[in-house]
C-alpha cells in the first residue's frame, strides 16, 4: 500500500491520508466524476511504511491542531488488508479520531477497521443521488446514497 499525498484540512481539523489505487466496481468501473481520479493508480506515492515516520511526526508536531486523521483514497479497502489494518492500529494509538473514507458499504468493510475506525464514511458517489441536504456530523456529503457511520452507534 502506497501513501499518495498528506494535507492537513483546516475546517475539520484533520490530517488527511490519501492511499494510492483504486479498483472500482467490478460492473461499472470508476464512479462517474470521481472526486479524485489521480489516485486511481496503485503504483504511485510512497510505501506507507516509509511514510510513516514523516505522518507521525506531523501528528505530534501538530497535535493541538489535528483532532482527526482521516484516510481517503483511491479506495482504502481496495488495499492490501493487512498492510491497511496495520496503518490503522498505528494511528490508533495517536489517540485522535481515526475516519476511513470508503465507497463500499458498512457490511462491506472489514471487521478491523469497524473495531479500530470511530467514523466510517460509506457510501460511492453516485452522481444521480448528488445533493445538497446531506450533512452528518458537520461533514456535507455529496449524494444522498453516503452515510457517516459512527462507532458505538451504527456499528
Amino acid at each position: 500500500m502506497n501513501i499518495l499525498a498528506t494535507q492537513y484540512s483546516l475546517p475539520r481539523k484533520s490530517l488527511e491520508i490519501y492511499v494510492s489505487g483504486c479498483k472500482g466496481d467490478d460492473a461499472f468501473g470508476h464512479c462517474h466524476n470521481c472526486h479524485n481520479p489521480e489516485t486511481w493508480d496503485f503504483n504511485q506515492g510512497i510505501y506507507y511504511k516509509d511514510e510513516l515516520p514523516r505522518i507521525l511526526t506531523k501528528i505530534e508536531d501538530f497535535s493541538s491542531l489535528i483532532k482527526r486523521v482521516e484516510i481517503f483514497g483511491g479506495e482504502p479497502n481496495d488495499q492490501n488488508l493487512e498492510e491497511l489494518e496495520d496503518l490503522l492500529t498505528i494511528l490508533k494509538n495517536t489517540n485522535k479520531e481515526l475516519w476511513v473514507w470508503t465507497r463500499y458499504n458498512l457490511k462491506d468493510c472489514p471487521e478491523f477497521e469497524k473495531e479500530l475506525c470511530d467514523y466510517i464514511k460509506t457510501g460511492e458517489y453516485n452522481e444521480i443521488l448528488k445533493c445538497e441536504d446531506n450533512i452528518q456530523y458537520g461533514i456535507k456529503l455529496a449524494t444522498s446514497n453516503q452515510k457517516i457511520n459512527k462507532k458505538g452507534i451504527d456499528y
